[in-house]
């Protein structure tokens, strides 16, 4: 891999960040719910927990 893509992976981002990026608008009621507060996640983190949480049963 090379050096940017690993500096882009380790990327963290807090709640607010993700929440307010245009990647991320078509999930943001479902990130709201799920992301906490005081926590940093990358965007591989943020992926992975929006496929959890749609493949999850209601």
């Amino acid at each position: 891999m090379n050096k940017k893509k690993e500096e882009k992976d380790m990327q963290k981002f807090n709640k607010k960040q993700i929440i307010n990026s245009k990647k991320y608008s078509r999930n943001r009621d479902i990130l709201e719910a799920i992301l906490k507060e005081n926590t940093s996640y990358s965007t591989e983190e943020v992926e992975q927990k929006i496929k959890d949480f749609m493949k999850r049963k209601v």
